[in-house]
């Protein structure tokens, strides 16, 4: 079975490269509000895609609106779709993100960021190709060389990609609290397609991710400037004060120094040394 795999995709490399130059083409950038419709345009691509497969159930949730400097902005939808749903076979949630950073040609491209391009050493290169357009094109064409040889997955697949992982991932939030019990209740692991490999030839099998955590901070003072002749060493200063906090979030070892953030972390284990 592997070899036939192998043989189909060698078959039709250029009808994946293709497919990823379309791609690459739709300047989907989440944080311009003027490549908004470029965005809503690149989740059409994956829905027409995943149907041209013949996936099941292949569906949208609207995140709602956006507040972009006092303007409302629709955010893009997050696609859902499912490949497989036999009780018998785990079910796997590959996570990817069809939208991506701003990019020029004056900021240092030599060629346009838009259109796919293989340089001297047989890479291809345009924006979102590695992040994330292309893994998440990967498995698409994973599920067509299977259908395509009659082959079985050995897993059930479902599809949650969305357009604003480049901007915080708005809206994504709440799609997945609604929809825990709902798209997401018989999942059984995660696949996140957006990460690194050892080589050209050396896949990286990551198992977790830290996460994130943000945290906000206000100091108050004056309500307006006061002058450092007369006020000075008598009155705080925010930034000042701003400093002295900062300072103490975390120790010179790099550990956070947040009370509670390690609460429901696990140990390390293993040859682990660093947090």
């Amino acid at each position: 079975m592997s070899d036939q795999f192998l043989e189909y995709v060698e078959k039709h490399q250029e009808a994946f490269i293709d497919r990823l130059r379309k791609a690459v083409a739709i300047p989907s950038v989440s944080s311009d509000p003027g490549h908004r419709q470029d965005v809503f345009r690149m989740a059409e691509f994956l829905q027409n895609e995943l149907k041209a497969l013949g996936a099941d159930n292949i569906e949208t949730r609207d995140p709602g609106m956006q507040d972009f400097n006092g303007q409302q902005i629709p955010l893009p939808p997050i696609v859902l779709a499912t490949v497989g749903n036999n009780p018998a076979k785990k079910t796997i949630l590959v996570y990817g993100h069809y939208d991506v950073q701003p990019a020029l040609k004056e900021d240092g491209w030599s060629t346009n960021p838009f259109e796919l391009v293989e340089d001297e050493q047989q890479r291809l290169i345009g924006r979102g190709s590695s992040d994330d357009k292309g893994p998440v094109l990967g498995w698409i064409n994973v599920v067509e060389a299977h259908k395509s040889l009659g082959l079985e997955l050995p897993v059930n697949l479902k599809f949650c990609l969305e357009g604003m992982e480049e901007s915080g991932s708005e809206g994504l939030d709440a799609i997945i609290y609604k929809e825990a019990k709902g798209y997401f209740a018989d999942v059984d692991a995660v696949c996140i397609s957006d990460n690194y490999w050892l080589g050209t030839t050396k896949p990286c099998l990551t198992y977790g991710l830290r996460g994130v955590s943000y945290f906000h901070m206000t100091v108050k003072g004056p309500a307006r400037d006061l002058h450092s002749g007369v006020f000075g060493g008598t009155v705080h200063e925010p930034m000042t004060d701003l400093f002295a906090v900062m300072s103490k979030l975390v120790a010179p070892n790099g550990k956070i120094q947040v009370p509670g953030i390690y609460d429901m972390v696990r140990p390390l284990t293993g040859g682990a040394t660093h947090l």
